[in-house]
Protein backbone atom coordinates (compact mmCIF):
# COMPACT_ATOMS: atom_id res chain seq x y z
CA UNK A 1 0.00 0.00 0.00
CA UNK A 2 2.53 2.47 1.13
CA UNK A 3 4.59 1.33 -2.64
CA UNK A 4 1.85 2.44 -4.36
CA UNK A 5 1.39 5.76 -2.76
CA UNK A 6 5.04 7.08 -3.26
CA UNK A 7 4.59 5.40 -6.83
CA UNK A 8 1.21 7.68 -7.31
CA UNK A 9 2.60 10.51 -5.86
CA UNK A 10 5.72 10.67 -7.96
CA UNK A 11 3.92 10.26 -11.29
CA UNK A 12 1.31 12.63 -10.53
CA UNK A 13 3.79 15.79 -9.17
CA UNK A 14 6.16 14.69 -12.10
CA UNK A 15 3.30 15.30 -14.39
CA UNK A 16 2.36 18.37 -12.85
CA UNK A 17 5.96 19.43 -12.69
CA UNK A 18 6.09 19.04 -16.97
CA UNK A 19 2.77 21.14 -17.08
CA UNK A 20 4.29 23.53 -15.41
CA UNK A 21 7.81 23.60 -17.17
CA UNK A 22 5.97 23.62 -20.57
CA UNK A 23 3.16 26.52 -19.82
CA UNK A 24 6.37 28.58 -18.03
CA UNK A 25 4.72 28.88 -14.44
CA UNK A 26 8.37 27.62 -13.10
CA UNK A 27 10.56 29.82 -14.64
CA UNK A 28 10.86 32.89 -12.15
CA UNK A 29 12.49 34.83 -14.91
CA UNK A 30 9.36 34.51 -18.07
CA UNK A 31 8.29 38.24 -18.40
CA UNK A 32 5.03 36.79 -19.40
CA UNK A 33 3.12 33.35 -17.91
CA UNK A 34 0.77 31.42 -19.87
CA UNK A 35 -0.37 29.58 -16.96
CA UNK A 36 -0.96 31.35 -13.21
CA UNK A 37 -2.88 31.23 -10.19
CA UNK A 38 -5.22 33.89 -8.89
CA UNK A 39 -4.69 32.81 -5.24
CA UNK A 40 -1.36 30.21 -5.15
CA UNK A 41 -1.50 30.75 -1.05
CA UNK A 42 -4.10 27.81 -1.30
CA UNK A 43 -1.47 25.62 -2.00
CA UNK A 44 -0.44 25.67 1.56
CA UNK A 45 -3.19 23.60 2.33
CA UNK A 46 -1.51 20.48 1.00
CA UNK A 47 0.46 20.28 3.97
CA UNK A 48 -2.81 18.92 5.13
CA UNK A 49 -2.35 15.83 2.62
CA UNK A 50 0.51 14.58 5.24
CA UNK A 51 -1.45 14.07 8.26
CA UNK A 52 -4.30 12.90 6.63
CA UNK A 53 -2.30 10.10 5.04
CA UNK A 54 -0.88 9.22 7.98
CA UNK A 55 -3.97 8.88 9.60
CA UNK A 56 -5.37 6.86 6.94
CA UNK A 57 -2.57 4.57 6.51
CA UNK A 58 -2.55 4.10 10.86
CA UNK A 59 -6.18 3.24 10.63
CA UNK A 60 -5.95 0.69 7.93
CA UNK A 61 -3.20 -1.11 9.81
CA UNK A 62 -5.17 -1.16 12.88
CA UNK A 63 -8.05 -2.91 10.42
CA UNK A 64 -6.11 -5.21 9.60
CA UNK A 65 -4.26 -5.64 12.70
CA UNK A 66 -8.20 -6.62 14.20
CA UNK A 67 -9.20 -8.53 11.47
CA UNK A 68 -5.89 -11.21 11.38
CA UNK A 69 -6.08 -11.21 15.27
CA UNK A 70 -10.12 -12.41 14.86
CA UNK A 71 -10.93 -16.21 15.40
CA UNK A 72 -10.73 -17.29 12.05
CA UNK A 73 -13.70 -19.12 12.17
CA UNK A 74 -15.59 -15.91 13.07
CA UNK A 75 -13.29 -13.58 10.27
CA UNK A 76 -14.19 -16.16 8.11
CA UNK A 77 -17.99 -15.11 8.08
CA UNK A 78 -17.82 -11.51 9.60
CA UNK A 79 -14.60 -10.05 8.98
CA UNK A 80 -11.98 -10.00 7.27
CA UNK A 81 -9.29 -7.21 6.23
CA UNK A 82 -9.26 -5.22 3.25
CA UNK A 83 -7.36 -5.79 0.25
CA UNK A 84 -4.38 -3.83 -0.91
CA UNK A 85 -6.18 -3.04 -3.92
CA UNK A 86 -9.16 -2.01 -2.59
CA UNK A 87 -7.25 0.31 -0.21
CA UNK A 88 -5.45 2.03 -2.49
CA UNK A 89 -8.34 2.84 -4.85
CA UNK A 90 -9.66 4.65 -2.14
CA UNK A 91 -6.93 6.59 -0.94
CA UNK A 92 -6.21 7.57 -4.80
CA UNK A 93 -9.94 8.71 -5.54
CA UNK A 94 -9.89 10.59 -2.13
CA UNK A 95 -7.15 12.00 -2.89
CA UNK A 96 -7.79 13.18 -6.31
CA UNK A 97 -10.30 15.19 -4.89
CA UNK A 98 -8.74 16.93 -2.17
CA UNK A 99 -5.75 18.06 -4.61
CA UNK A 100 -7.76 18.87 -7.42
CA UNK A 101 -10.46 20.74 -5.34
CA UNK A 102 -7.27 23.02 -4.42
CA UNK A 103 -6.49 23.18 -7.42
CA UNK A 104 -9.96 24.75 -8.44
CA UNK A 105 -9.38 27.17 -5.60
CA UNK A 106 -6.29 28.20 -6.85
CA UNK A 107 -8.45 29.01 -9.81
CA UNK A 108 -5.78 28.57 -12.32
CA UNK A 109 -5.51 31.14 -15.59
CA UNK A 110 -4.33 30.75 -19.03
CA UNK A 111 -5.09 31.80 -22.43
CA UNK A 112 -7.50 35.00 -23.23
CA UNK A 113 -11.06 35.18 -24.30
CA UNK A 114 -13.12 38.03 -25.96
CA UNK A 115 -16.15 39.77 -24.13
CA UNK A 116 -18.05 42.28 -25.03
CA UNK A 117 -19.58 45.41 -23.00
CA UNK A 118 -21.55 48.38 -23.24
CA UNK A 119 -20.88 51.87 -21.68
CA UNK A 120 -23.24 53.79 -19.86
CA UNK A 121 -23.06 57.29 -18.82
CA UNK A 122 -24.50 60.04 -16.85
CA UNK A 123 -23.23 63.61 -16.64
CA UNK A 124 -24.86 66.14 -13.89
CA UNK A 125 -23.73 69.36 -13.32
CA UNK A 126 -25.26 71.54 -10.79
CA UNK A 127 -25.59 75.09 -10.66
CA UNK A 128 -25.62 76.67 -7.24
CA UNK A 129 -26.95 80.70 -6.65
CA UNK A 130 -24.69 82.54 -4.53
CA UNK A 131 -26.36 85.67 -5.04
CA UNK A 132 -27.04 87.72 -2.10
CA UNK A 133 -30.50 86.61 -1.47
CA UNK A 134 -28.89 83.13 -0.40
CA UNK A 135 -27.61 84.88 2.95
CA UNK A 136 -31.30 84.84 4.01
CA UNK A 137 -31.77 82.81 6.95
CA UNK A 138 -35.64 82.47 6.97
CA UNK A 139 -35.21 78.25 6.93
CA UNK A 140 -33.52 78.69 10.08
CA UNK A 141 -32.24 81.27 12.62
CA UNK A 142 -28.72 79.69 12.65
CA UNK A 143 -28.14 78.94 8.79
CA UNK A 144 -28.51 80.51 5.63
CA UNK A 145 -29.63 79.04 2.65
CA UNK A 146 -26.78 78.92 1.32
CA UNK A 147 -25.99 76.56 3.98
CA UNK A 148 -28.93 74.52 3.72
CA UNK A 149 -28.13 74.04 0.36
CA UNK A 150 -24.62 73.42 0.42
CA UNK A 151 -25.98 70.44 3.36
CA UNK A 152 -28.12 68.95 0.56
CA UNK A 153 -25.55 69.00 -1.94
CA UNK A 154 -22.97 67.22 0.35
CA UNK A 155 -25.64 64.91 0.67
CA UNK A 156 -26.65 64.83 -2.81
CA UNK A 157 -23.23 63.75 -3.51
CA UNK A 158 -23.46 60.47 -1.03
CA UNK A 159 -25.66 59.29 -3.01
CA UNK A 160 -24.21 59.26 -6.37
CA UNK A 161 -23.25 56.00 -7.79
CA UNK A 162 -20.82 56.71 -10.93
CA UNK A 163 -22.18 59.40 -12.06
CA UNK A 164 -19.95 62.47 -13.42
CA UNK A 165 -20.35 65.92 -11.54
CA UNK A 166 -19.52 69.25 -12.23
CA UNK A 167 -20.52 72.63 -10.11
CA UNK A 168 -20.98 76.07 -11.26
CA UNK A 169 -21.95 78.80 -9.29
CA UNK A 170 -23.45 81.95 -10.10
CA UNK A 171 -25.15 85.70 -9.28
CA UNK A 172 -24.74 88.23 -11.79
CA UNK A 173 -22.63 86.08 -14.25
CA UNK A 174 -21.54 82.54 -14.00
CA UNK A 175 -18.11 80.52 -13.52
CA UNK A 176 -16.83 77.12 -13.38
CA UNK A 177 -15.89 75.75 -9.49
CA UNK A 178 -15.33 71.97 -10.34
CA UNK A 179 -15.14 70.49 -13.69
CA UNK A 180 -16.90 66.98 -14.42
CA UNK A 181 -15.44 64.18 -12.05
CA UNK A 182 -16.01 61.19 -10.52
CA UNK A 183 -14.43 62.50 -7.25
CA UNK A 184 -16.77 62.57 -5.48
CA UNK A 185 -14.32 63.25 -2.03
CA UNK A 186 -12.78 66.68 -3.74
CA UNK A 187 -16.79 67.65 -5.03
CA UNK A 188 -17.79 67.43 -1.15
CA UNK A 189 -14.20 69.83 -0.50
CA UNK A 190 -15.47 72.36 -3.18
CA UNK A 191 -19.20 72.64 -2.00
CA UNK A 192 -18.02 73.25 0.99
CA UNK A 193 -15.58 76.17 0.07
CA UNK A 194 -18.37 77.96 -1.98
CA UNK A 195 -19.64 81.44 -0.64
CA UNK A 196 -21.61 84.44 -1.70
CA UNK A 197 -18.72 86.72 -1.94
CA UNK A 198 -16.67 84.67 -4.81
CA UNK A 199 -18.69 86.41 -7.44
CA UNK A 200 -18.92 90.52 -7.31
CA UNK A 201 -21.45 90.86 -10.13
CA UNK A 202 -24.06 90.63 -7.81
CA UNK A 203 -28.11 89.64 -9.40
CA UNK A 204 -29.66 86.10 -10.05
CA UNK A 205 -28.81 85.50 -13.88
CA UNK A 206 -30.21 81.77 -14.25
CA UNK A 207 -29.97 82.47 -18.27
CA UNK A 208 -26.06 82.66 -17.60
CA UNK A 209 -25.96 80.09 -15.31
CA UNK A 210 -27.66 77.30 -17.61
CA UNK A 211 -25.51 78.51 -20.69
CA UNK A 212 -21.89 77.88 -18.09
CA UNK A 213 -23.51 74.97 -17.18
CA UNK A 214 -24.07 73.44 -20.83
CA UNK A 215 -20.63 74.13 -21.55
CA UNK A 216 -19.26 72.18 -19.35
CA UNK A 217 -20.54 68.68 -20.49
CA UNK A 218 -18.24 66.57 -23.00
CA UNK A 219 -18.87 65.84 -26.16
CA UNK A 220 -19.47 62.06 -25.53
CA UNK A 221 -22.29 60.43 -26.29
CA UNK A 222 -24.09 60.32 -22.93
CA UNK A 223 -27.61 61.69 -21.04
CA UNK A 224 -26.99 65.03 -19.29
CA UNK A 225 -28.60 66.85 -16.68
CA UNK A 226 -28.53 70.00 -15.20
CA UNK A 227 -29.25 70.37 -11.00
CA UNK A 228 -30.50 74.17 -10.59
CA UNK A 229 -29.96 75.34 -6.56
CA UNK A 230 -31.98 78.75 -5.60
CA UNK A 231 -33.82 80.82 -4.03
CA UNK A 232 -35.52 81.78 -7.30
CA UNK A 233 -35.32 85.66 -7.16
CA UNK A 234 -34.34 86.20 -10.91
CA UNK A 235 -33.41 90.00 -11.95
CA UNK A 236 -31.43 89.53 -14.68
CA UNK A 237 -33.22 88.54 -18.58
CA UNK A 238 -35.93 86.06 -19.32
CA UNK A 239 -34.19 82.19 -20.11
CA UNK A 240 -36.88 81.06 -21.70
CA UNK A 241 -34.40 81.10 -24.98
CA UNK A 242 -31.83 78.72 -23.11
CA UNK A 243 -34.71 76.44 -21.54
CA UNK A 244 -35.84 75.96 -25.00
CA UNK A 245 -31.93 74.91 -26.10
CA UNK A 246 -32.22 72.48 -23.34
CA UNK A 247 -35.13 70.83 -24.67
CA UNK A 248 -33.83 70.73 -28.36
CA UNK A 249 -30.44 68.96 -26.80
CA UNK A 250 -32.16 66.94 -24.73
CA UNK A 251 -30.62 68.05 -21.30
CA UNK A 252 -32.56 67.18 -18.51
CA UNK A 253 -33.55 69.77 -16.29
CA UNK A 254 -33.99 69.70 -12.00
CA UNK A 255 -34.75 72.41 -10.09
CA UNK A 256 -34.27 72.55 -5.98
CA UNK A 257 -35.76 75.64 -4.88
CA UNK A 258 -34.13 77.07 -1.13
CA UNK A 259 -35.82 79.41 0.82
CA UNK A 260 -39.39 79.98 2.60
CA UNK A 261 -42.40 81.81 1.04
CA UNK A 262 -42.51 84.17 4.29
CA UNK A 263 -39.08 84.63 3.08
CA UNK A 264 -36.82 86.78 5.19
CA UNK A 265 -34.43 90.21 5.19
CA UNK A 266 -31.22 90.04 3.48
CA UNK A 267 -28.12 90.74 5.94
CA UNK A 268 -25.29 93.17 4.68
CA UNK A 269 -22.39 90.28 5.46
CA UNK A 270 -23.66 86.43 6.80
CA UNK A 271 -21.16 86.54 9.20
CA UNK A 272 -21.33 89.83 10.22
CA UNK A 273 -24.72 91.11 11.59
CA UNK A 274 -23.36 94.32 13.12
CA UNK A 275 -23.16 95.28 9.30
CA UNK A 276 -27.01 95.22 9.07
CA UNK A 277 -29.60 94.56 6.84
CA UNK A 278 -29.63 95.20 2.76
CA UNK A 279 -32.25 98.51 2.02
CA UNK A 280 -33.75 99.80 -0.72
CA UNK A 281 -33.48 103.36 -1.64
CA UNK A 282 -36.20 104.89 0.25
CA UNK A 283 -35.03 102.84 3.25
CA UNK A 284 -37.09 100.32 3.09
CA UNK A 285 -35.27 96.77 4.48
CA UNK A 286 -35.00 94.59 1.72
CA UNK A 287 -37.30 91.01 2.05
CA UNK A 288 -36.38 87.94 0.11
CA UNK A 289 -38.63 85.00 -0.71
CA UNK A 290 -38.52 81.83 -2.86
CA UNK A 291 -40.05 82.46 -5.44
CA UNK A 292 -41.91 78.80 -6.26
CA UNK A 293 -43.99 80.18 -9.07
CA UNK A 294 -41.05 80.89 -11.15
CA UNK A 295 -39.22 77.84 -10.41
CA UNK A 296 -41.99 75.49 -11.42
CA UNK A 297 -42.62 77.56 -14.87
CA UNK A 298 -38.53 77.26 -15.34
CA UNK A 299 -39.00 73.65 -14.93
CA UNK A 300 -41.41 73.10 -17.13
CA UNK A 301 -40.22 75.04 -19.77
CA UNK A 302 -37.21 72.96 -19.90
CA UNK A 303 -38.82 69.93 -19.49
CA UNK A 304 -37.99 69.08 -16.16
CA UNK A 305 -39.50 68.90 -12.46
CA UNK A 306 -38.88 71.59 -9.78
CA UNK A 307 -39.46 70.81 -6.38
CA UNK A 308 -39.12 73.42 -3.41
CA UNK A 309 -37.86 73.08 0.19
CA UNK A 310 -38.30 75.00 3.14
CA UNK A 311 -36.12 72.55 5.71
CA UNK A 312 -33.05 72.95 7.36
CA UNK A 313 -32.49 69.42 6.25
CA UNK A 314 -34.35 69.46 2.37
CA UNK A 315 -35.43 66.19 1.26
CA UNK A 316 -33.85 65.27 -1.60
CA UNK A 317 -35.73 61.98 -2.30
CA UNK A 318 -38.03 63.45 -5.27
CA UNK A 319 -34.82 64.97 -6.91
CA UNK A 320 -32.71 61.70 -6.46
CA UNK A 321 -35.61 59.95 -7.92
CA UNK A 322 -35.41 61.80 -10.95
CA UNK A 323 -31.90 61.13 -11.14
CA UNK A 324 -32.16 57.46 -10.95
CA UNK A 325 -35.12 57.58 -13.64
CA UNK A 326 -32.73 59.23 -16.17
CA UNK A 327 -32.09 57.41 -18.86
CA UNK A 328 -28.45 56.03 -19.13
CA UNK A 329 -27.66 56.04 -22.73
CA UNK A 330 -25.49 53.22 -23.97
CA UNK A 331 -22.01 55.22 -25.39
CA UNK A 332 -20.98 52.38 -26.99
CA UNK A 333 -20.20 48.99 -27.49
CA UNK A 334 -16.92 47.66 -27.66
CA UNK A 335 -14.83 44.08 -27.24
CA UNK A 336 -11.86 43.18 -25.17
CA UNK A 337 -10.17 40.42 -24.00
CA UNK A 338 -9.34 38.73 -20.56
CA UNK A 339 -7.40 36.24 -19.19
CA UNK A 340 -9.88 33.28 -18.85
CA UNK A 341 -10.13 31.41 -15.61
CA UNK A 342 -10.48 27.40 -15.95
CA UNK A 343 -11.36 26.42 -12.00
CA UNK A 344 -14.05 24.56 -14.05
CA UNK A 345 -11.86 22.09 -15.13
CA UNK A 346 -10.07 20.77 -11.25
CA UNK A 347 -13.29 21.33 -9.55
CA UNK A 348 -15.12 18.76 -12.50
CA UNK A 349 -12.56 16.24 -11.80
CA UNK A 350 -12.61 16.71 -8.35
CA UNK A 351 -16.63 15.67 -8.02
CA UNK A 352 -15.64 13.19 -10.25
CA UNK A 353 -13.42 11.50 -7.70
CA UNK A 354 -15.28 12.59 -4.66
CA UNK A 355 -18.09 10.42 -6.38
CA UNK A 356 -15.97 7.58 -6.83
CA UNK A 357 -14.96 7.64 -3.21
CA UNK A 358 -18.38 7.64 -2.08
CA UNK A 359 -19.23 4.61 -3.97
CA UNK A 360 -15.84 2.47 -3.44
CA UNK A 361 -15.78 3.40 0.22
CA UNK A 362 -19.95 1.80 1.41
CA UNK A 363 -17.47 -0.76 3.34
CA UNK A 364 -14.90 0.16 5.08
CA UNK A 365 -14.52 -3.25 5.84
CA UNK A 366 -15.84 -6.44 3.99
CA UNK A 367 -18.58 -7.57 6.12
CA UNK A 368 -20.36 -10.93 5.28
CA UNK A 369 -23.82 -11.67 6.68
CA UNK A 370 -23.38 -14.46 9.27
CA UNK A 371 -24.75 -17.99 8.14
CA UNK A 372 -25.43 -19.50 11.50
Amino acid sequence: MAIRIVIWELIFWFFIGTIGWISGITDITATKQNLFFLHPEVFWLLLLFFPIVGLYMYNLNNTNKLGNATNPTIRKFNLKPISSRKSFLNYFFFRNAFVFLLFAMAQPVFGTKKVSATLDSLELVVCLDISNSMNTKDISKDLTRLQVAKRALAELVNNLKGEKLGIAVFAGGAFVQLPLTTDYASAKLFISEIETDMISNQGTNISAALVTSMEMFSTDKSTKGIILVTDGENHEENPSEILEKLKTEKIQLSVLGIGSEQGGPVPMHPERPELGLKKMANGQIIVSRVNRTFLEEIAKKGGGFASVSSDAFPNLSALLTQINQMKRTKVKEFEFEIEENHYQIPLFAAMVFWCLFLLGSKNIFTLKKSEI
